[in-house]
């Protein structure tokens, strides 16, 4: 009789352990047919279709879970890799290469409770954040804004000879703190990024083959009010893009944006504004030269979505201008989007976008972010793209 009640005890604890702890596993496949038209300011054009991925959500595939901790704490996990199921590898399929990361979207691990929350790992960083909550098409396929695919420092880098802004969307070995979410409204986050570099003292004494290094350091953060039909947003951050540990300077960009919304109901109303400062004085290995570079880009947003039944309507005008101190005229792009989503259930939908886009000045800006180096692997023949078309026609379903 003993050996029974101590086995039902066993048995409720075991059940009462199971009960306040939770694993679910998540995912998105999305898919469609894609167009991409480039032409140049002396009518050159490249044009590809692709079978595409992540036209209206990200593809991904995903485990999250949480423990009840007892006294109002808890701890979570967070693993979420990218997909490019259009041709079955981890990353985003077709139009970037695979991932070399296996959970390259996300991949943390937090304490919270009344105090807010703490979260440790790979996330996204808080600038980014503004970039696609305020875009109606959240920064995927043809649809998705200017500002993001031209102003984050990344086209900034290129242009000045630097590597990309690589910890733009997200960035890795970061300390997160968010406030709780009991604060009638208000919301924040704070995000530092660790470097995790050698150096050496003095710094003559960095080896050649490692003086020059990549993803450093990265610190941010975002607070925003959102109550009934308005939510609105500042964000900042700051990344080190290049540093030279042997021959001394940095490159680094600084990221400011604030973002807005508000549901009139029959419509959503949306907007942005970003500026994007890139300096350097970071001595460069290959050519021996310390060239001290000031770059900046402005842009903003407004869009729109419409719900129609079932669907909804989505909509977005964005802008974005660059100051390049002296290299030639400043560049200029601008981009309209229009698309429809039709659900046809909670998980499943239809979705259809098209975009245009409109450079000034040897812009490199395509409907697809990337679609220009992926048609030509680089500028068209004869000079820089002046226009750029592109749609996507697609199903997207999640679990």
């Amino acid at each position: 009789m003993k050996k029974s009640l101590v086995a039902l005890a066993a048995l409720a604890v075991a059940g009462a352990a199971s009960a306040q702890s939770s694993v679910t596993l998540f995912g998105i496949l999305d898919a469609g047919i894609s167009y991409y038209e480039n032409e140049n300011f002396n009518g050159v054009k490249a044009s590809r279709t692709d079978l595409s991925t992540s036209g209206y959500n990200s593809s991904r595939i995903g485990f999250r879970g949480t423990e009840d901790l007892g006294g109002g704490l808890a701890a979570s996990f967070w693993l979420e890799a990218g997909l490019g199921n259009d041709v079955g590898t981890a990353g985003s399929g077709s139009l970037t290469t695979a991932s070399s990361q296996l959970f390259n979207r996300r991949s943390t691990v937090s304490l919270s409770g009344r105090f807010g929350e703490v979260r440790l790992g790979r996330d996204y960083t808080p600038t980014f954040w503004n970039d696609t909550i305020f875009d109606p098409f959240g920064t995927n396929g043809v649809g998705t804004n200017a500002v993001s695919t031209t102003g984050g420092g990344t086209l900034l880098g290129n242009a000045l000879g630097l590597a990309n802004n690589s910890n733009y969307v997200r960035t890795n070995n970061t300390v997160g703190y968010f406030l709780p979410a009991n604060l009638g409204g208000f919301y924040g986050q704070f995000q530092y990024g660790l470097p995790e570099r050698v150096e050496f003292d003095p710094s003559a004494a960095t080896p050649a083959t490692t003086a020059l290094t990549f993803d450093g350091r990265f610190v941010g953060g975002r607070v925003g009010y959102a109550n009934g039909p308005l939510d609105v947003a500042i964000a900042y951050g700051e990344n080190v893009i290049t540093r030279n540990f042997q021959g001394g300077g940095r490159a680094e960009s600084k990221i400011g944006n604030l973002g807005a919304s508000w549901d009139f109901g029959f419509m959503k109303l949306m907007g942005e504004y970003n500026q994007t400062d890139v300096n350097s004085d970071v001595l460069i290995p290959a050519t021996g030269t310390r060239p001290i570079v000031d770059a900046s880009s402005k842009g903003y947003l407004i869009g729109a979505t419409f719900p129609i039944g079932p669907g909804l309507i989505r909509t977005s005008y964005s802008y974005t201008d660059f100051d390049l101190g002296n290299v030639g005229d400043d560049p200029e792009a601008q981009k309209f989007a229009i698309g429809y989503v039709h659900n046809l259930s909670k998980r499943t939908a239809l979705y259809a976008t098209a975009a245009y886009v409109k450079n000034k000045n040897n812009d490199t800006a395509g409907a697809a972010g990337t679609a220009l180096s992926v048609i030509t692997g680089g500028p068209l023949p004869g000079g820089a793209v002046e226009k750029s078309y592109g749609y996507d026609f697609g199903i997207r379903h999640s679990f």
